[in-house]
């Protein structure tokens, strides 16, 4: 078996769910005198992730979409039903993290399969202690430190999320396990290839 044989192999053991912030912050420009807004930049990220990942998980993706009160849930979706959704969703609103986590976890642990969580945002969240009481109490819940993994994807250049995404992936005190990893979106695109950054994120 090839070392990219194996890599595929692994991702086949897990069932992924994306999750994306619809907030209203993230109609600004993904950095200063961009013409690109963090929401069309996200749309980009999100399904080349999706379509990569579709080709792996063959029951479809989760999706999760959360912005003010509203949040959306679609479960066995493919890129073309995203790329639709998308369309009809504009930023709006502010960012209830905490509650699109326990929504999130509500499509994981469908299957026996294990669970890769992608959250693209790009601010603090509503209630920042609530969220990382999320992640916390799954981690403490988990037997093993890769039946669920977070990864967190900054979108923007917002220096308050991302001290804040950096203290989930870092001073989570109490966590039985480390189940976060955080990068930026160039960070995430920085990666060759979906395979590679998820097993990374699986890794770290």
């Amino acid at each position: 078996m090839s070392e990219h044989q194996a890599a595929l192999a692994r991702l086949s053991e897990y069932d992924f769910i994306v999750a994306i912030d619809t907030s209203g912050s993230m109609g600004e420009p993904v950095k200063a005198g961009s013409s690109v807004t963090r929401w069309q930049s996200v749309q980009e990220s999100a399904l080349t992730f999706i379509r990569d990942l579709e080709k792996i998980d063959a029951d479809g993706i989760g999706l999760v979409l959360f912005g003010g009160r509203n949040i959306w849930t679609y479960n066995g979706v493919g890129s073309d039903k995203v790329r639709e959704t998308f369309a009809s969703t504009s930023p709006r609103g502010s960012t209830p993290l905490a509650e699109a986590l326990s929504e999130t976890l509500k499509l994981a642990g469908k299957s026996d399969k294990k669970d890769f969580v992608l959250i693209f945002t790009d601010g603090v969240p509503d209630d920042s202690k609530a969220a990382a009481k999320v992640i916390l109490d799954a981690a403490n819940r988990q037997e093993t430190d890769d039946a669920l993994t977070f990864l967190f994807v900054q979108v923007g250049d917002d220096a308050s999320a991302t001290a804040y995404l950096h203290q989930l992936d870092n001073d989570l005190s109490g966590a039985k396990f480390d189940i976060v990893d955080v990068k930026t979106v160039a960070e995430a695109d920085g990666f060759a290839t979906t395979v590679e950054l998820v097993l990374h994120a699986i890794a770290d």
